[in-house]
């Protein structure tokens, strides 16, 4: 039996991750980690809508440790507030690399790989689903294709049971994401990608605040992917 365990944040892309991974795997758990970031009442409500949504179990953790060490680094997604960034500034890449350092979670993929390679390695093994993309590869050096092949490395010596990680977008730019996500019949505008949610609509959809780097990021891949967008915002990303 194929087992995954999908790192869910809430986003586009462990969105597509959970659809993809429902599609090619026999049994299916969602794994969602607390650590007093800014969007994570509104991540865990998210994750309880897809939970329902597809049938699949969700685990929540809570990483106090992560939160504690995400505020001595200061890390803007951790009670600070994030950078605003105009499509524009996103083709510079001095202006990304420093919103990334903004938004970084010190070690964090290192230490949710761990945490989803510790739960495989409990039930029997199997394959941690992960988010990684082309576009925040660029960015983020936990995104990459080397990260991924390293991480499999230790794994083989770090767990008895037989564990990987597959990174199924890991060639996809957010438009190659969008196009996946209509593929497989995703409903996208109930997931979340920004760092500073306004809350909810009447019928659960959650309020980008439409001026985020995330934002921005998520509306372009739409808009230029399939040409439409269902996510409410705040105020209308600039592409």
């Amino acid at each position: 039996m194929k087992r995954a365990v999908v790192l869910f944040s809430g986003g586009l892309d462990s969105t597509a991750c959970l659809y993809w991974a429902k599609k090619n795997y026999d049994e299916v758990i969602m794994l969602t980690a607390n650590y007093g970031s800014n969007e994570e009442k509104v991540m865990n409500r998210v994750a309880e809508f897809f939970s329902k949504e597809l049938n699949v179990p969700l685990k929540i953790v809570k990483l106090d440790f992560l939160e504690e060490f995400s505020k001595l680094r200061g890390t803007t997604l951790v009670g600070g507030e994030t950078p605003r960034v105009s499509a524009e500034e996103l083709e510079d890449e001095n202006v990304t690399q420093e919103t990334a350092k903004s938004v970084w979670v010190p070690a964090r993929n290192l230490v949710l790989i761990s945490v989803a390679a510790s739960l495989l390695d409990a039930l029997g093994g199997g394959d941690i689903v992960v988010g990684f993309n082309a576009e925040e590869g660029t960015t983020f050096p936990d995104n990459t294709p080397e990260f991924v092949e390293k991480m499999n490395e230790a794994l083989k010596y770090g767990t008895m049971a037989g564990v990987k990680v597959v990174a199924p977008l890991i060639d996809l730019d957010k438009k190659g994401i969008a196009r996946l996500l209509k593929e497989l019949g995703a409903k996208y505008e109930y997931s979340n990608s920004c760092y500073m949610p306004k809350g909810f609509t009447d019928d659960g959809k959650p309020i980008h605040c439409g001026e985020c780097e995330s934002c921005v990021r998520r509306h372009r891949g739409l808009i230029e992917g399939i040409g439409e967008d269902r996510t409410v915002y705040a105020v209308e990303p600039k592409i």
